[in-house]
């Protein structure tokens, strides 16, 4: 009797496990998405879940958090005082995310708990691409930088260039190491993701896309050698662009984002970077989106209204202008509902004057100005 229970169990077991895997191969996700999981250590890095070494570098989160995969935290043991790089460009990444989106229906909100970006990241849409691409650029951009200041015990300046660049001028200086960042942001990054369905590629893809970003966007920055600063001879270097051209580049990508479909061609399963192969155009008139496109499968949701299962917070209180025919216009930003109008004081530093030597002093100045805010 207890075995023929026992069987029958195990066969419906089966029956829900195969009820899943169709449904995840149909719609393109997985039961379980872990995807960016690893972004909650940048609510939970305080002092008191970081490990030091000797010197006071930190060195790992405490295990029990359990917000990095094995890999990760492996990662993060190899390279000694990566982890405080990882977690500034989550910030910067995080920040940026809101700049670029400050006058859209969708802001880029975020929450305090491990699920950093709320749902959004189950889904498959623009706004879920441009996510996946900032925070990997971001985590390229300062292990790239921390590298060339000394900060990670594991990578140093870029110093593959090397002599004469040109008849006035030669490699020197330090580089910032964005090869290492790269590398170090695939291995990471990238280990979060698993399955081989059409969420895993576009997510890969978009990583990478960040990733690309940073590096294409490098400058060359020269100093001057001679008598009297008559630049008879400059040294040159490579530095990273500023995050803020990163974002706006992934800005104008995320506006020009290429919606795919999963082309079954085969897998190479020896490999964890997304074969480009396997992402099609949903339009076939339109052409393969390049390795620097972000890319997504499903359209946005309706970011208007307030809605607990997609996660959309809506645009209830947002302020908006009542000027503008743009997207931060109140009747773009606020859905045609309308809004209300308020008066505000608003008290700022003025009158700002240096004395010799160090101090600044400042008036408080102010003002009363017109609010919009949607209903």
């Amino acid at each position: 009797m207890w075995s023929d229970i026992m069987r029958v169990l195990a066969l419906l077991l089966a029956v829900k496990a195969a009820c899943v895997l169709l449904v995840s191969s149909l719609t393109g996700t997985v039961a379980v998405n872990n995807s960016g999981r690893w972004w909650g250590i940048v609510n939970v890095a305080s002092s008191g879940n970081l490990l030091t070494n000797s010197k006071n570098v930190q060195l790992v989160l405490d295990p029990s958090l359990a917000l990095l995969s094995r890999r990760q935290r492996k990662l993060i043991r190899q390279n000694p005082g990566i982890l405080h790089a990882i977690a500034a460009g989550l910030h910067t990444a995080i920040k940026e995310c809101k700049w670029q989106f400050r006058n859209r229906r969708w802001n880029c909100p975020t929450t305090h708990s491990p699920n950093v970006f709320g749902k959004i990241v189950n889904r498959g849409c623009r706004e879920t691409a441009f996510v996946f691409a900032i925070t990997s650029a971001g985590v390229t951009h300062a292990v790239a930088r921390s590298c060339s200041e000394g900060a990670i015990e594991s990578c140093t300046c870029d110093y593959r260039r090397r002599g004469p660049g040109g008849p006035d001028w030669h490699w020197g200086g330090c580089s910032d190491n964005v090869e290492f960042g790269r590398m170090f942001g695939r291995e990471f990054v990238d280990s979060s993701e698993r399955g081989r369905d059409l969420r895993y590629l576009t997510n890969l893809h978009n990583n990478e896309a960040g990733r690309m970003t940073v590096a294409s966007e490098m400058q060359q920055e020269c100093k001057c050698h001679g008598m009297s600063g008559s630049c008879t001879v400059r040294t040159c270097w490579m530095r990273l662009p500023s995050f803020r051209v990163v974002g706006d580049f992934l800005k104008d990508r995320f506006d020009g984002a290429s919606r795919v479909v999963y082309a079954n061609k085969g897998s190479n399963r020896a490999s964890h970077r997304a074969d480009p192969r396997h992402l099609e155009p949903e339009n076939p008139a339109h052409k393969l989106p390049s390795a620097r496109d972000l890319v997504y499968f499903e359209k946005s949701p309706n970011f208007c209204s307030y809605n607990g299962k997609t996660g959309t917070h809506g645009t209830s209180g947002r302020t908006c202008n009542s000027s503008s025919p743009a997207l931060d216009g109140c009747e773009l930003l606020c859905c045609g509902r309308g809004y209300k109008t308020r008066m505000e004081q608003v008290t700022e530093r003025c009158h700002c004057t240096f004395h010799w030597c160090c101090h600044v002093s400042c008036l408080n100045c102010t003002s009363t100005q017109t609010v919009h805010q949607c209903l």
